[in-house]
């Protein structure tokens, strides 16, 4: 696993007569460094998100949750408070907020809820 930048490739696109600035693919594990001293980790394949992914406040409690299909946001998500409480809980649907997403304060207590139709709009607040 690493947090460096895959190195840059520059060639040269001969019908525009200009550099082209590239990346290798990145695969695999990844653990990546966050400002705030925490982290996020996951699989990457071909520069892209796929699989689980979490990340984590600089004391290691759980930040967030999710799961990538080719990019895209997919399934179950949870997002915490940084005392572990839940932040809000929901679902995507091919990158969308799907379904009920409930809303939480740093104590657990639910604040609201919101549901959302297949392709992401409010329906019910």
């Amino acid at each position: 696993p690493g947090t460096d930048p895959a190195p840059v490739v520059a060639t040269v696109d001969s019908t525009r007569n200009q550099a082209v600035v590239t990346r290798p693919a990145v695969n695999g594990q990844q653990v990546i460094p966050l400002d705030d001293g925490g982290r996020m980790e996951g699989m990457m394949k071909n520069n892209t998100r796929v699989g689980p992914w979490a990340s984590y406040f600089p004391d290691n409690t759980l930040r967030s949750r999710i799961t990538y299909v080719d990019g895209v946001e997919e399934g179950p998500t949870e997002v915490n408070h940084p005392n572990g409480m839940p932040y809000y809980t929901g679902q995507y649907l091919h990158g969308k907020n799907f379904g009920e997403w409930v809303f939480y304060n740093d104590r657990g207590e639910e604040l609201k809820r919101v549901a959302y139709d297949s392709v992401g709009v409010i329906i019910r607040r």
